[in-house]
């Protein structure tokens, strides 16, 4: 026997020796060729690249030569600036590509690689690519500057059209010498294969004849001197013995294992019917029904209704080998139920037959802990759509407000102005001159006043410098307007010169807070001084509105007010309108030495 597993260890082992060194050398041999043609192809699609490139930039200078032909003929405004706009497109493209061709060179050249003929192209062909584009940026600055030369644009045309043609002509031949170098490495790619192919079938005939057509001599003579001996049966019996004991040992951890989880796991097996086949035992408590009940449906043991147990009867049916998840509810007693998230997978056995398992675990608490996240959710909603509609409501009223205010003050001034006015003049008398003269005198004053009426309550409205012009305008021309008419120290500072425009309502919302700031300086703290200072950087627009009134005490003011008599309506509806704009508000009283308003927005 000894001699028998020596001869079965040194055949082997001959083998194995053979197999390693014919397979290993033509690996190497395969890996090496593959690195090597791989390294071609990658440096072909780099060229396939390349020549792509170079045939879309003829494209691009034929496309810029129409495009500043019909810009140089355009008379409409809107389509000039459509084409100044892709033929801008179209240069950064062009000049893009001519880089990436010129880099490209450059890399060929350091690779040790033939490019000399190329770069020569190359060299011919710059000027004629500065000369296009040159000219072509000069068309597209005059374009978009409005100062349209027509005898600048018939130079810069001219020269266009001269070297266009000329670049075409180089392109098409930097193209063609793509092309045949291209060509070149693909004739040299075969020949290197059909070289590597030769090598490889030499190979394997050599192993052939050498290696395998000997090993497979010597194990035939080996095969056909081996011996079942007694020695080799009893062996083998007692292997088999040994291996029917172990047999049963797994057999009895198996049983243990199925009994460990039939106390801890919720599972049945049941057929494509969702008959139970067998349910184990803590499942049946669960369900608290008794362990016989084979041949029994699984879904009316779980006492689903009528939609859960079609669908649980059809995830049965259906399942093929695939795994389902499915979460459904229970109602184990009169007034307890639970949540169940169920896993169905496919056993196949070897008769063919199939049956279903079916896993199960208790998620009553997750499905609690999401009822309870849904509810909390639920509440938050609403509180926020109180909070939205009680805003709403204040802010309808708070412009009904402005409503009667503005009504008020028509009614009050301008109404009694013009009511006075009219007797004035019903009770003039050309007969007597002098009376006459006074009476007249009376009306200059009362129309006077009258036009300082209308412009304060027409001041008030959105101004059209505002539309026009923009915030830094209209905030100068309020602060002009309101010192004429209140006899105020008004000022306004644009420290920074900001000129930036922003959406008609960021702008209506900034204006209408500063104005508000100032009108309650004015009226409410008694100012003679109102300082409007705009400063800006690059992320952040700042409006400060400084006043040396009354001041006041910032937390006697309530955050919100219920109505106008409580006070502090205007500040509430000023951090609103910031809110609204995604702006903020910051607010700095001291009783008796003034007060500032900071405006903060994001350019």
């Amino acid at each position: 026997m000894n001699k028998q597993e020596s001869l079965d260890h040194q055949t082997f082992g001959r083998l194995s020796k053979i197999y390693s060194i014919a397979l290993g050398a033509i690996a190497l041999f395969s890996i090496g060729s593959q690195f090597f043609i791989q390294k071609y192809l990658n440096s072909q699609i780099d060229d396939s690249r390349i020549i792509n490139i170079s045939g879309r930039q003829r494209m691009l200078s034929q496309k810029i030569s129409k495009d500043i032909l019909v810009l140089c003929h355009l008379e409409d405004e809107e389509s000039k600036i459509q084409y100044a706009s892709d033929l801008e497109s179209t240069l950064d493209l062009w000049k893009e590509s001519h880089e990436v061709l010129l880099q490209y060179n450059e890399s060929v050249q350091k690779k040790n690689r033939d490019s000399s003929e190329i770069r020569k192209m190359f060299s011919v062909l710059e000027p004629y690519f500065q000369n296009i584009l040159q000219s072509s940026t000069e068309v597209l600055n005059l374009v978009k500057n409005d100062s349209i030369d027509a005898i600048a644009l018939k130079t810069n045309l001219d020269t266009v059209l001269l070297n266009e043609p000329l670049f075409l002509e180089q392109m098409n031949a930097v193209v063609f010498q793509y092309d045949k170098d291209a060509k070149q490495k693909v004739s040299s790619l075969k020949r290197i294969e059909y070289l590597l192919f030769c090598i490889i079938i030499l190979i394997l005939v050599s192993e052939f004849f050498l290696l395998f057509r000997p090993a497979a001599i010597r194990i035939k003579k080996t095969i056909s001197n081996l011996l079942i001996s007694q020695e080799k049966a009893e062996s083998m019996a007692s292997r088999t013995e040994v291996l029917r004991k172990i047999q049963e040992e797994n057999v009895q951890e198996l049983l243990t294992l199925t009994k460990a989880i039939n106390q801890t796991l919720l599972y049945a097996r049941v057929d494509k019917a969702g008959l139970v086949i067998d349910l184990g035992e803590r499942f049946g408590k669960l369900l608290q029904v008794d362990q016989d009940n084979k041949q029994k449906s699984l879904a009316d043991l779980m006492r689903l209704n009528e939609v859960q147990k079609s669908r649980l009867l059809e995830l049965i049916s259906q399942n093929k080998g695939g795994v389902f998840n499915e979460e459904f509810e229970l109602q184990i007693v009169a007034n307890q139920k639970i949540w169940l998230d169920v896993s169905i997978y496919t056993v196949f056995k070897e008769s063919g037959k199939s049956e279903r398992l079916v896993l199960c675990s208790d998620i009553s608490k997750r499905k609690e802990a999401q009822n309870e996240v849904e509810r909390l959710n639920a509440k938050q909603y609403k509180e926020k759509e109180e909070l939205q509609k009680s805003n709403a409501s204040q802010i309808v009223e708070a412009q009904e407000e402005e409503r009667k205010r503005i009504a008020k003050e028509i009614h009050d001034s301008i109404g009694q102005m013009l009511t006075a006015l009219k007797f004035n003049i019903e009770s003039i008398n050309l007969k007597n001159i002098e009376k006459a003269g006074q009476k007249i005198e009376g009306l200059k004053k009362v129309s006077k006043d009258l036009i300082q009426g209308i412009r304060m309550a027409t001041f008030n409205l959105t101004p059209p410098e505002l539309k026009d012009y923009g915030i830094p305008i209209a905030l100068q021309k309020m602060a002009r307007e309101l010192s004429k008419l209140t006899g105020k120290n008004i000022i306004f500072e644009n420290k920074s010169n900001f000129e930036q425009r922003f959406d008609t309502l960021v702008e209506t919302n900034l204006y209408r807070v500063t104005q508000e700031a100032v009108n309650n300086a004015i009226k409410y703290a008694n100012s003679d001084y109102v300082m409007i200072s705009v400063n800006h950087s690059n992320s952040i627009l700042s409006i400060i509105i400084d006043d040396n009134g009354d001041g006041f005490d910032i937390d006697s003011i309530p955050s919100k007010p219920k109505n106008n008599a409580e006070g502090g309506m205007g500040l509430f509806f000023m951090k609103e309108r910031m809110n609204y704009i995604d702006g903020r508000i910051f607010i700095n009283s001291i009783p008796g030495e003034g007060s500032r308003i900071t405006l903060n927005y994001s350019i």
